[in-house]
């Protein structure tokens, strides 16, 4: 069995709000290019069958957002993005010295037989 891979996904997202400029796993080594979304995911097995087949995946992805103007309306752009497609989170304000930064978590779980996606 194939476990939905949330990476592809994830880029999909992003690259879908037109005022994000840069997606990357990755911090940049040259900060020019804004606003900049960094993303981070982390999965692990929910539920597993007799036979180990992973059936449901808890899938958790954290995007860093980084711009030198608010991210309040890109964070919540992407935040509801994610919501349409099941996943449910947070956004906090952690702003670094020169720069803004929105730090936003969205988790749910991915149902792999079926592709659905269920709230924990």
């Amino acid at each position: 069995m194939e476990i939905i891979n949330m990476k592809s996904v994830t880029v999909e997202v992003l690259k879908s709000v037109p005022e994000i400029k840069k997606v990357a796993t990755d911090y940049p080594s040259n900060w020019t290019t804004f606003p900049t979304a960094i993303y981070r995911t982390v999965n692990k097995p929910y539920q597993i069958d007799a036979l180990g087949e992973e059936l449901q995946t808890q899938w958790t992805i954290t995007v860093e957002l980084y711009g030198n103007n608010s991210l309040t309306a890109i964070a919540t752009q992407v935040l509801e993005t994610f919501g349409t497609i099941g996943f449910t989170g947070t956004t906090k304000d952690a702003n670094t010295a020169d720069l803004k930064r929105v730090v936003i978590e969205v988790s749910a779980v991915v149902d792999n037989v079926t592709k659905y996606v269920y709230q924990k």
